[in-house]
């Protein structure tokens, strides 16, 4: 046997095998595979988790009074969407007279924590919708009432003057639907909704009757929201 041969073989077989190495793919990470994972889709989970269903297209054509979403706070929408699944939130009646937030509560159980914060967010980067037109149109000296009424009660407190720019985990009052913000103080006032920052709203609801809560929300019904 010739001994010499021996190492040119075995450099030859190390020069082979550092080639390979050199030419194989990295190896995948669990990092690199999450990276590379599509990230969810707001839109798509919307759709598809049955939101649109009341709160329309893009968050903006909502069913009933049902609220419009889009340009909403997302941390505030987080919150709510966390409440109304634990049933810390609850509302009125709808016409049935079942609570207005059951339809969403029982479908939250299908919308994980991420998919709740991936909504929230793709419908806060949404521009708010236009102003619905009310029938008939109020009048200019009965909207002038209304602010009066938001500013005497203290709303501006919170949700900021005209109802614009609310504080952290409350929500932007302007050119919400009328009939949505009578339903919301009414069960405010009444001690029905009473979940997160409701209960620091309830010192001022109390004093408003139901003219002054039908006057502030035609007020507020009718300010656009300017585009972020």
């Amino acid at each position: 046997m010739n001994f010499a041969v021996a190492p040119l073989a075995a450099l030859a077989l190390c020069a082979f095998a550092q080639l390979a190495v050199a030419q194989a793919p990295p190896a995948s990470t669990p990092a690199a595979d999450q990276s590379a994972a599509a990230a969810p889709d707001g839109k798509a989970l919307f759709r598809t988790k049955t939101c649109i269903a009341c709160h329309g297209r893009d968050g903006a054509k909502a069913i009933q009074n049902y609220p419009n979403l889009a340009g909403q706070d997302a941390k505030y929408m987080i919150a709510q969407m966390e409440d109304i699944a634990s049933g810390a939130r609850v509302s009125g009646p709808d016409p049935r007279g079942y609570p207005r937030t059951q339809g969403m509560k029982d479908v939250m159980h299908l919308v994980s924590k991420e998919e709740r914060e991936t909504i929230a967010h793709y419908l806060a980067a949404l521009p708010a919708p236009k102003p619905a037109a009310l029938d008939p149109p109020p009048a200019a000296e009965r909207l002038a009432q209304g602010k009066a009424a938001y500013t005497k009660g203290g709303c501006q407190t919170c949700h900021g003057a005209d109802g614009l720019k609310p504080l952290p985990l409350h929500p932007a009052l302007a050119g919400m639907k009328r009939d949505y913000l009578v339903a919301q103080m009414k069960d405010m006032r009444e001690g029905v909704r009473a979940n997160g920052k409701s209960k620091t709203m309830l010192p001022f609801v109390k004093k408003l009757d139901d003219a002054n809560v039908e006057l502030i929300a035609d007020y507020l019904s009718q300010i656009e929201r300017p585009a972020r």
